[in-house]
């Protein structure tokens, strides 16, 4: 009589290993019941990631500086010639913008002729903000990067 094969038992072993850099490296290896190998390796750059993040952060940052801009130079637009205050469209400009011009209000004077005026304080705000979102961007914000490396992953599986 034939003896019944046993069944050889499923090994793994795992191994993470993280640099200094921020790169993490995981490599899984499993021996099946035939004796196969399969090894599943990965790399992950948590310094990229960051940068990722880092980068959709100042995009938000300009994104918000380009709409206060748009805004406050439709109000210099608007105001330049002469719109209608009580109108619906002007009324919501004037009012969202001079959220954003309450702090510059009273800086300078604002020359006018008719029903025109140029907001002096509107276009320096301008300058403010668009020096401010520059200040975030190019200075703060690489304050939080760290230096990355290349990211790869690869998988191999032996078939026999």
């Amino acid at each position: 009589m034939s003896q019944p094969i046993e069944p050889r038992p499923v090994e793994n072993t795992e191994q993470s290993v993280q640099s200094t850099a921020g790169v993490e490296q995981h490599e899984r290896v499993v021996t099946d019941a035939g004796g196969l190998v399969h090894r599943d390796r990965s790399t992950r750059d948590v310094g990229a990631e960051q940068q990722l993040n880092i980068l959709k952060i100042s995009q938000v940052v300009w994104l918000f500086v380009g709409i206060v801009e748009v805004l406050i130079g439709m109000r210099v637009l608007l105001k330049l010639i002469g719109a209608n205050p009580a109108n619906d469209f002007a009324g919501f400009v004037y009012s969202f913008a001079g959220v954003f011009l309450a702090p510059f209000f009273g800086l300078t004077g604002s020359p006018s002729s008719g029903g025109m005026v140029l907001e002096i304080p509107s276009l320096i705000a301008m300058l403010v903000y668009a020096l401010l979102g520059w200040v975030i961007v190019s200075v703060l914000l690489p304050l939080f990067d760290r230096p990355t490396t290349r990211s790869t992953s690869t998988y191999d599986r032996y078939r026999s």
